[in-house]
């Protein structure tokens, strides 16, 4: 549990993760999304986005995952007032060979069919993954082959309406905790 100290004399929220008060600001990129339009940093305007980086042909952590993002959304949704309901999902694939826009709709569509997914080449996936530290691993393979595994983990991101970094979220996920933490950071930064 980490607690920081605001510089205002106010106690940002306890979450499991890690709270910046002093946010990293997000610069911009360029992905295509799964309605074949493009995804930049002007998506996570006027909304609270939470950000989960994976693959469609996961066999573990992003399944686990975005399953538990579903029931904490589902909760959240539910607690939450409507003046803090401005929070969406987004999946960012780092498979661009494999996750292209259609393959992407099919899948975020199982989940939620209000969240985004989004994929892009390695340099364009890399120029959001290298800004939040993200790590990932595509196994080496043959081009155009479908069996192989990329390593990455399994940690959600929150990005504020400005673009910047505002939390992370380490697994094991709870989706009752994670859904009380988003809400608890919402009304905090409501607040200030």
């Amino acid at each position: 549990m980490l607690s920081v100290v605001r510089f205002d004399g106010g106690a940002p929220p306890d979450v499991q993760g890690f709270f910046w008060p002093e946010q990293k600001a997000l610069a911009d990129f360029e992905m295509v999304s799964h309605r074949d339009k493009p995804f930049t940093l002007a998506d996570f305007q006027d909304r609270w986005t939470v950000l989960f980086f994976g693959y469609t042909y996961c066999p573990d952590i992003c399944p686990v995952t975005m399953s538990v993002l579903r029931e904490a959304m589902a909760s959240y949704r539910d607690s939450a007032p409507p003046e803090l309901s401005d929070i969406s999902v987004a999946f960012v694939s780092v498979d661009g060979e494999r996750d292209n826009p259609e393959h992407l709709a099919n899948y975020i569509r199982f989940y939620d069919e209000n969240w985004l997914a989004a994929s892009g080449n390695r340099e364009q996936v890399d120029s959001l993954t290298g800004q939040l530290g993200i790590p990932y691993e595509i196994e080496p393979h043959e081009p155009g082959a479908i069996n192989y595994l990329v390593s990455h983990p399994g940690s959600l991101y929150l990005v504020s309406p400005d673009a910047t970094l505002a939390a992370l979220f380490h697994p094991p996920l709870d989706p009752a905790t994670l859904a009380s933490e988003l809400l608890e950071i919402r009304r905090f930064m409501a607040e200030s």
